[in-house]
């Protein structure tokens, strides 16, 4: 088994993913179309704030909290 290095990982979901522009979120954001998953850690969102009715998942622990068998899901 070969070991996938992250710029390779990052490439193979870079062609799973659609990526839409700022204009584009904010625009579905203010239309209540989507959900807004603020990836900040806990010390960045103290310094900066909180973005309104966003859900904060640091981006560490969003595999986890999507995988149902984690324990750690939370849909609240």
């Amino acid at each position: 088994m070969s070991i996938k290095t992250a710029q390779t990982l990052v490439s193979e979901a870079m062609h799973e993913i659609k990526t839409i522009s700022t204009d584009d979120a904010h625009k579905l954001f203010e239309e209540n179309n989507c959900n807004l998953i603020d990836i900040r850690e806990t010390t960045e969102l103290e310094l900066t704030g909180i973005i309104e009715n966003s859900i904060n998942i640091p981006r560490g622990h969003i595999e986890f909290q999507f995988d149902p068998n984690s324990g750690y899901v939370d849909y609240t």
